[in-house]
């Protein structure tokens, strides 16, 4: 009887060891997820390489005509901006549009320089040829931006309609507007 005491022991022992030797056997548990990432670039364009774009443009250029003497009868300038010719950089894909608005004295259809109560008609044209006017409000569309400039030349004609103009400096202040 004491052998069988003797052994039962042993394996008791044994097992005992057994489990204590022994890893325990629990299950590993794991969850997986995701991180949503999102960034929203909208379209912008900027205006003869400025830097950001902005709300208002301020003086996107100017046309001044060359000197006159009264009896002048045609007289052709070109848009200078601050770079040379008009230029918009937009976002690519983006479809950038100028609307050439009207001036300070417009008189219906027709753009006006004025210099002490007295006018002399111009027109703006999109082509050195100026065949093609652009006329009061007139949205000239860019096309598809690519992310390069896009140069938009703007050249104007004034006309002294045959008549004896007065000494002055005639002016005009044209509106643009850039959408895109």
């Amino acid at each position: 009887m004491l052998t069988i005491f003797k052994s039962a022991m042993a394996v008791s022992a044994a097992a005992i060891g057994l489990s204590l030797a022994a890893p325990a056997s629990a299950q590993s548990n794991t969850s997986t997820g995701t991180i949503a990432l999102s960034l929203t670039v909208r379209n912008a364009c900027v205006v003869n390489g400025a830097t950001s774009s902005v709300s208002t443009l301020g003086s996107i250029g100017t046309i001044t005509f060359a000197d006159q003497a009264g009896t002048f009868d045609t007289v052709d300038g070109e848009m200078q901006g601050s770079l040379g010719a008009l230029r918009i950089t937009c976002s690519p894909l983006a479809q950038p549009k100028l609307t050439i608005g009207g001036g300070t004295n417009d008189q219906g259809p027709q753009r006006n320089l004025v210099a002490n109560g007295r006018s002399i008609a111009y027109a703006l044209y999109s082509d050195a040829q100026r065949t093609s006017e652009i006329a009061i409000d007139q949205q000239l569309n860019l096309g598809v931006a690519d992310g390069s400039a896009i140069t938009v030349p703007i050249y104007a004609r004034a006309n002294s309609g045959g008549q004896l103009q007065a000494a002055g400096v005639y002016t005009d202040t044209v509106q643009v507007t850039l959408s895109w």
